[in-house]
């Protein structure tokens, strides 16, 4: 989750031009992307959750939902990690949240992939556990966002799309990973009904300004009301008709920095679907600052386009 920290905009702290310049000397002795200034490009352009997972594995910072639980084996099965293509270990390389909606496609933040190449996401699935040998491990094809609607500033149209180079192996006899089904204008306010509780699960941290964790977590949150999270002493109108909010307006339970790209999910009929993409918030868990989700269901016909025909993807 981007997180406020003045004025309207919301961002992560930035890589210093030394961190960069180092990375682009570690990748260039590595071979692990190719030609040193194509990835200092990349670096200097690429979205802040990235650059701060570069940040920390330089600092070797060791690897953020708050107030949340570990996750029993198998659960989520749709969610992954983005990772940092050129770092080998998945909990160090992580920097964002994604969820599964097709063997070949990944649902996440457009903030999260925001110019970056391909080439340089790697996607990490079938396993609770980054680390874990017995996950699948994707590199991206193409990526889609709403470049000429997405706004980074007030992060309204934050969704996007990685296409895989290979399909992820799913068997429907076996646990992980599986696609999740996605919240539509017919169900989501079945979805978002005042006694509903959501789960949001992610790596991020564990509290704000922690260190994010190698086990997934999740927590349990309950819709709020876009009038309530629209309120003076929330996000005072910042919420848009593309946005959703969930959580406890006493605080304490949250998704948090890491968390952002992954699934909000809640339960009808006992099917699973995700109503929302971990976006920002003002802080974590913090007091009447709950946090703010991409509004799947006002993308379904986008997502449908843009899976059939990449090329005519709108922008």
């Amino acid at each position: 989750m981007h997180e406020k920290q003045s004025g309207p905009g919301r961002s992560y702290r930035m890589i210093a031009m030394p961190v960069i310049a180092a990375a682009s000397c570690l990748l260039a002795v590595s071979g692990a992307v190719g030609q040193t200034l194509e990835t200092d490009a990349m670096l200097r352009n690429g979205p802040a959750p990235y650059q701060d997972t570069v940040k920390r594995y330089l600092d070797k910072i060791l690897p953020k939902i708050v107030g949340g639980q570990p996750a029993p084996d198998a659960a989520y099965p749709w969610q992954v990690s983005l990772g940092v293509s050129w770092i080998a270990d998945a909990g160090n390389a992580h920097f964002c949240g994604g969820s599964v909606i097709d063997a070949a496609w990944i649902l996440t933040a457009a903030h999260c992939i925001e110019g970056l190449d391909p080439h340089l996401v790697v996607i990490t699935a079938g396993t609770n556990n980054l680390g874990n040998g017995d996950s699948q491990r994707r590199n991206v094809k193409r990526i889609l966002y709403m470049s000429e609607r997405y706004n980074n500033q007030t992060f309204d149209n934050d969704i996007a799309l990685l296409e895989l180079f290979e399909p992820l192996l799913i068997d429907a006899a076996a646990p992980t990973p599986q696609p999740v089904a996605l919240a539509t204008t017919d169900n989501e306010d079945a979805l978002l009904a005042p006694e509903a509780l959501l789960t949001v699960s992610g790596w991020g941290a564990t509290g704000e300004g922690g260190d994010t964790t190698r086990t997934l977590r999740f927590v349990e949150v309950p819709p709020v009301l876009r009038d309530d999270c629209n309120a003076g002493l929330s996000y005072d109108g910042q919420i848009t008709d593309n946005m959703i909010c969930a959580g406890f307006l006493s605080g304490g339970q949250d998704s948090c920095q890491g968390d952002s790209g992954g699934p909000l999910t809640g339960r009808l009929q006992n099917t699973p679907y995700q109503a929302g993409i971990v976006s920002w918030g003002e802080g974590c868990a913090r007091p009447r600052k709950p946090g703010v989700y991409s509004r799947v269901a006002n993308y379904g016909e986008w997502i449908n386009t843009c899976m059939a025909s990449p090329e005519q993807c709108p922008k």
